[in-house]
């Protein structure tokens, strides 16, 4: 019988040197387990620190460039004032364009110049601006119409706009300016002299020499000073 135990043995082995082998076997998987775990544990720790390492470097590159300084942008220039155009006029009944102020009118029908009045002493006709008096391009129909001699009533010697038959003042028929001209009674050369108060407007009570016939604030017919 001991030689069967001893012949067991000697075929079989010891039971605690089995048991150790298949302890052996069973740890070792689960080692090599930990130890990749333990290595991927360890690459994401490096991954995460390099993202953090970048992202914190980021803003200090951000701050070390010195920013530029914002470009200053010129006060807008303050619009320049539009200058009335002075333009030349020579007065005189029926004269051309040469001598003028800005601050003269016009009378478009006699061309006479005057300062400080709405309508003109001769005719009574309102007074234009000077550059109204020039044709040029674009200057529309208004200006063609303020530029045109007009109608004359032979009766009052009053000038009126283009497009009017009959003297509003008292029903005479009107003609244009050139056939006035033509056809009004001449004055001796001996003209009546200026500067001689004789004539008043009995609206405005203004007194004038003895050219003027009308009132150069209202149109008014002058009556002489007695």
């Amino acid at each position: 019988m001991l030689g069967s135990t001893s012949s067991t043995m000697a075929l079989g082995g010891s039971p605690h040197a089995s048991s150790a082998v298949g302890l052996a076997g069973t740890t070792e998987p689960l080692l090599l387990a930990v130890i990749g775990l333990l290595g991927l544990v360890i690459i994401g720790l490096v991954a995460l620190a390099i993202m953090l390492r970048r992202r914190n470097r980021a803003p200090a590159v951000a701050a070390s460039v010195p920013a530029r300084p914002p470009i200053p942008t010129p006060a807008p220039l303050p619009p320049r004032p539009r200058t009335r155009p002075i333009q030349n006029l020579r007065s005189g009944g029926g004269g051309g364009l040469a001598v003028a102020t800005s601050s003269a009118m016009v009378c478009p029908t006699c061309r006479t110049e005057y300062h400080g009045m709405t309508y003109c002493t001769r005719d009574a006709r309102r007074l234009v601006p000077p550059e109204d008096m020039l044709g040029g391009p674009g200057l529309g129909p208004m200006r063609a119409l303020s530029r045109s001699a007009g109608l004359v009533c032979m009766a009052c010697r009053r000038a009126y706009e283009p497009g009017l038959r009959s003297c509003p003042h008292d029903g005479n028929e009107l003609v244009p300016f050139p056939v006035y001209n033509a056809t009004r009674p001449r004055r001796a050369k001996t003209a009546e002299p200026s500067g001689v108060v004789a004539r008043i407007c009995p609206v405005c009570g203004t007194k004038y020499d003895l050219n003027a016939r009308f009132c150069g604030h209202d149109a008014g017919q002058l009556v002489v000073i007695n």
